[in-house]
């Protein structure tokens, strides 16, 4: 007969208690385990269920939103400026001392215009006064760890003695030598910084250069989509430092077509350890990554990385922040029904007219989209320009087995395949077809010597080129298809407006 009791029946019900116990545990940590895993990919790669585009309804802050620019003052045409928009969202300019004058004017004369001296923030490597504003030296409050035994720093030492002597800008030939580009990487981290300190709770922080051209309208609209208690980091992705420890690669914001941060962001990079009773144990970031600026070649790389290990990853937003200059732009369906943001390194002359030019373009509910850029230029309209260079963007070089001989040859060439929209021939001793894919406006170039490549003797010299012999040219002769571009632009009529979503695979 079975007993009716035995010393181990007692743990009988121990051992089945502690076998769930464990069961849940084991499923509590795998699901742990993906929860962290989706979270570390949604960091990486993008969310799930993210659309390519955002359909997002927007109104322009501006008014009245168009203007008839003829004869319309600059005066005039910042009357239409929303200032009420800069209590929240703060213009952030990084330049340097020794950058083209004519530059600089064109971006007061545009991008800068319409903000008064406390409504826009200007950080560079001197102090002085520029068109009415403040220009703040962000290097001048920097640690002494900064100078030591550090060659960048020469050319900053060298700019301040300078001025201090009264030569800097006199002796044109010594302040040509100074090294602005040198120094420049390490405003980024002080001047986010600053900002911060100078504005704070701001909303967001929209950060250009002087060659960065921003079309502020499309820009509110943008970031009025956006929460900015959320750590924000928006721009144009460029590849970043090596992740060791998680064995991947990052992204920063490349600083030309300008980048935001939100108020989460700052908070969240400025933020440092501290006891219990409240003293900081952690270094400010400038002293932080100064190491890490030392050896790097830029100052937005830098950035990129320190927000990275706080947890901030990159939401890339090409291409509405476009590395290309407005006469760049290669028109495509990568570059036409998106709104566009900002361009980088533009023209002079071109940005003063297409800020003018924005003010009379702009409607009340759908911004300024690439298809609508394309009527500044209208690249296409003509059939042939010499002394052009339409390069071969989104193209190709015509093989050598071609035997093309002349812009007639490439232009048959590029009839030839049924997407090519537009080429180039460099003439002379070159005779290189290049044909584009893209609709391209380009740039004037006029006949270039071409080097001649070096000859070495047996002992590996170079040799004295033969005193007969004659320089080797190349000229520029650009044409587009003109009836495939009015049919493509036909085709692509945008009826929707493509808000791009956050993405680092999408980039330039």
């Amino acid at each position: 007969m079975r007993p009716l009791w035995s010393p181990s029946s007692i743990y009988a019900p121990r051992r089945l208690g502690l076998n769930k116990r464990i069961s849940r545990m084991t499923v509590i940590g795998l699901c742990c385990t993906v929860l962290t895993i989706l979270i570390f990919w949604h960091q990486i790669h993008g969310s799930y269920h993210v659309p390519d585009y955002y359909p997002f309804p927007t109104l322009s802050d501006f008014y009245p939103v168009s203007v008839d620019i003829e004869g319309k003052t600059t005066k005039d045409l910042c009357a239409t400026f929303p200032k009420h928009v800069l209590e929240s969202i703060q213009p952030v300019l990084k330049m340097g001392h020794g950058e083209n004058r004519t530059k600089i004017k064109a971006q007061f004369d545009s991008v800068s215009a319409c903000f008064e001296q406390d409504d826009l923030l200007i950080f560079s490597d001197h102090e002085e006064t520029i068109y009415g504003h403040e220009v703040i030296d962000i290097l001048a409050d920097l640690p002494a760890g900064y100078y030591e035994d550090n060659p960048d720093f020469v050319d900053y030492v060298w700019q301040k003695e300078m001025r201090a002597n009264g030569t800097l800008d006199k002796d044109k030939e010594a302040t040509a030598r100074i090294n602005g580009w040198r120094i420049d990487k390490y405003k980024f981290l002080p001047m986010v910084e600053r900002a911060w300190r100078t504005k704070p709770n701001k909303d967001f922080y929209f950060f250009f250069e002087t060659d960065t051209y921003v079309f502020w309208d499309n820009v509110f609209r943008f970031l009025h989509t956006f929460d900015p208690e959320k750590p924000l980091y928006m721009g144009s992705p460029s590849p970043g430092r090596h992740d060791a420890i998680r064995d991947i690669k990052t992204w920063f914001a490349n600083g030309g077509p300008g980048f935001v941060l939100s108020r989460g962001a700052i908070k969240t990079l400025l933020a440092r350890k501290a006891t219990s009773y409240g003293q900081f144990v952690e270094e400010p970031i400038t002293e932080k990554w100064l190491p890490l600026l030392r050896e790097d070649c830029c100052g937005d790389s830098v950035l990129g990385w320190a927000l990275w290990n706080v947890g901030i990853s990159l939401q890339g937003y090409w291409p509405m922040f476009n590395p290309h200059p407005l006469q760049g732009i290669p028109f495509s369906e990568k570059y036409w029904c998106q709104p566009v943001l900002t361009l980088h390194k533009t023209l002079p002359q071109d940005m003063v007219d297409v800020w003018r030019w924005e003010f009379s373009r702009r409607i009340a509910d759908h911004p300024l989209l690439y298809s609508d850029l394309w009527e500044f230029h209208h690249p296409g309209d003509r059939k042939i320009a010499f002394d052009w260079d339409n390069d071969k963007w989104d193209g190709w070089v015509a093989p050598a087995e071609a035997r093309l001989k002349s812009f007639e040859d490439c232009e048959k060439y590029c009839q030839g395949y049924s997407k090519c929209l537009g080429f180039t021939w460099r003439g002379g001793d070159e005779a290189e077809c290049l044909v584009s894919t893209a609709i391209r406006y380009g740039d004037s170039r006029p006949e270039e010597i071409v080097p001649w490549p070096e000859e070495k003797d047996a002992k590996g010299k170079v040799k004295s080129p033969p005193p007969d012999r004659k320089n080797r040219t190349v000229d520029f002769t650009s044409g587009w298809m003109v009836d495939r571009i009015d049919s493509w632009r036909i085709q692509h009529n945008c009826s929707m407006v493509q808000w791009v979503g956050p993405s680092i695979k999408r980039i330039f």
